[in-house]
Order: structure tokens, then C-alpha cells, then sequence
């Protein structure tokens, strides 16, 4: 407990000159009759009764202008989101078995091979399973770029269309034309998005040159729009750095993007993962005060103290 004016206590420090002065006229008082002394006694017991009574009015009315409050805390947790894009290949290439993956056996009929688009739908569901209160949009790209489903935080809608991406594979790969893979996340960033932290993770098996002039400009809009940029490249030609991919190897590495090679299912996993620890949403913590005022407490408690008081100090009257 705290008080909010608290120099009004200072008025308690009035009692001692008070008492000391009622005392000092209590005894100066003189009498000729030997029958008051008789009646001395139990007068004297209501005299200190009705003065504890008045101390104790005084002191919690005093309290009572102070102002007493109870301090009571209370914490805030602010969770910055972020808003990220995921965009698959869904090009003809991504139907082709992981490199170094062993074959995984169903529960009946012959082994089958997991194939890029498996590997990345099962990755890409786990990761979107985590990110519980960040906007996540799913794009697919092939030869030009659709939407699967705009940023939302409805992530089990979002989980739901990651299962049926495998549907829609077939074409080829382009990353830099007007419609193509990475414009058409950048378009959908900048009509939809309103976070300060904004992720681009494209995942694909794509090996192709792009035009100079076209990936300088994308790499001008990447960093206009602050986006942080993953490439999970697929297949062997991302593992062992063919040249295709050194275009689009160079516009990750101008925006300080990471590109990472991935060779089996396992390594799918383990970027995403990656990208999981890397882009953890911050929590700030905001510890506030604020005060129950409890005052009527006190006046309460002095109306009661100074009823008792005037009931003593008439039984006080009547006996003399």
C-alpha cells in the first residue's frame, strides 16, 4: 500500500500537542467536594476510552485524504508478426524424385520414390503449422505465377491448400517476366502486406538465366519493400552451383538473402526449420502499474471511529 498524497499525514503529528494540551487543562481543574473523587475511576477509563477513539478517528481520517492506494501490476505481451510468402515451383521438373532419397514403401503395393513437390509439401506444412499468429500466403509459379491463397492468419486454410499442391504441377520455370515467379510475390507484398517484417521463401528446382536489366530491378523492389528473401534450391544442379543458377543466386546475394541447397527431403526439412529459427517472432514485454484506490476504507473506518468517539463523550456528560 502506498499513499498518493501522502503530506497529509503530517496532520497525525497534531495529536501530540492536542493530548498534551487537554491533559495540561484536565489537571488544572479544581474541586471542594470529596464525592467527585468516588467517581473518578470510571471516569477515567471512558476519558481514555473516548480519546483512543478520537486518536485513532483522527489518524484514519488523515489516511483517508492521503489518498491510500494498492499497487497493481499488470503485463502485456506484444507479438510481432510478420508476414510471410511462400511460393513452390510447381513446374513439370518438380515431379522428378529427390536426389538422394532412398524409396519409401507405402503401407501396400510396391516402394515409390518422394518426390521435389512431396518433399516441399511436407516441409512447407510443418512450417506453417509454427508460425501460429503470423500472416502466411501461399503462391505457386511455374511459367507465370497463381495465387493458392492471399495472407491470412487462418493457417489451417493455408495448411489445407499446401496438401493439394502437388495437383498442379506441370510447365516450365521463369523467374524474371512481368507475370513470373518473383514479381508475382512482390505484387501480392505490396497490395496486401502492412508488417514491418516480410519474408519471401521461394522453393524450387528451377535452373534458368535471367535477364540483367529484369533481376536488377526485382532486386530494387525487394529491398523498396524490406523483404527478406529465402531460395530453397532443389536438385543437384542448386547443390553443385551450376551456372543456371547463378542469376538468381545473384539477386539473393545483392538483397543479403540466403539461398539453400537442398539435396534430399531431409535438407527440406532442415531449411525450413532454418528459416523457422531465423524469422522468430519477437515478443515485447510492456509491464504497466495501476492503482486501487482504497480511501473509502479509511473514511469509513473514521465515520465509524468518530460515531463511537460522540457515544463516549455523551456517556462521559451524563456521568458528570
Amino acid at each position: 500500500m502506498t499513499f498518493l498524497c501522502p503530506y497529509y499525514l503530517g496532520l497525525i503529528a497534531l495529536l501530540a500537542p492536542i493530548f498534551w494540551f487537554a491533559g495540561r487543562r484536565r489537571n488544572a481543574v479544581g474541586h471542594s467536594q470529596v464525592g467527585i473523587h468516588m467517581r473518578m475511576a470510571s471516569r477515567s477509563v471512558l476519558r481514555q476510552v473516548s480519546s483512543i477513539l478520537l486518536a485513532l478517528f483522527w489518524v484514519a481520517a488523515c489516511a483517508a485524504l492521503a489518498r491510500p492506494v494498492v499497487p497493481q501490476t499488470s503485463q502485456t505481451e506484444t507479438i510481432e508478426t510478420r508476414d510471410i510468402v511462400i511460393q513452390t515451383d510447381i513446374s513439370g521438373s518438380m515431379n522428378e524424385p529427390v536426389e538422394a532419397n532412398r524409396p519409401i514403401a507405402p503401407s501396400s503395393g510396391s516402394p515409390r520414390i518422394l518426390t521435389r513437390i512431396a518433399a516441399a509439401r511436407a516441409a512447407v506444412t510443418e512450417f506453417v503449422r509454427q508460425r501460429q499468429g503470423d500472416r502466411i500466403a501461399l503462391l505457386l509459379f511455374n511459367d507465370e505465377s497463381f495465387f493458392c491463397w492471399p495472407l491470412s492468419r487462418d493457417l489451417q486454410v493455408v495448411e489445407r491448400r499446401v496438401q493439394l499442391i502437388d495437383r498442379y504441377v506441370t510447365g516450365g520455370t521463369n523467374f524474371d517476366s512481368p507475370n513470373g515467379a518473383i514479381q508475382g510475390a512482390l505484387d501480392h507484398i505490396r497490395e496486401m502486406s502492412d508488417a514491418r517484417t516480410r519474408v519471401l521463401i521461394l522453393v524450387t528446382d528451377g535452373e534458368a538465366y535471367m535477364d540483367r536489366r529484369r533481376s536488377d530491378d526485382l532486386v530494387r523492389q525487394i529491398r523498396e519493400l524490406d523483404i527478406r528473401l529465402y531460395v530453397l534450391g532443389v536438385g543437384q544442379g542448386w547443390v553443385n552451383n551450376s551456372p543456371l543458377t547463378h542469376d538468381l543466386r545473384r539477386v539473393v546475394e545483392a538483397v543479403s538473402g540466403s539461398v539453400i541447397p537442398i539435396g534430399d527431403d531431409a535438407q527440406m526439412r532442415a531449411a525450413f526449420a532454418t528459416i523457422n529459427q531465423l524469422e522468430r517472432s519477437s515478443v515485447q514485454v510492456e509491464r504497466s502499474v495501476t492503482y486501487l484506490e482504497i480511501y473509502e476504507l479509511f473514511a469509513g473506518a473514521a465515520a465509524f471511529l468518530l460515531l463511537a468517539y460522540l457515544a463516549f463523550a455523551a456517556l462521559i456528560l451524563e456521568d458528570a
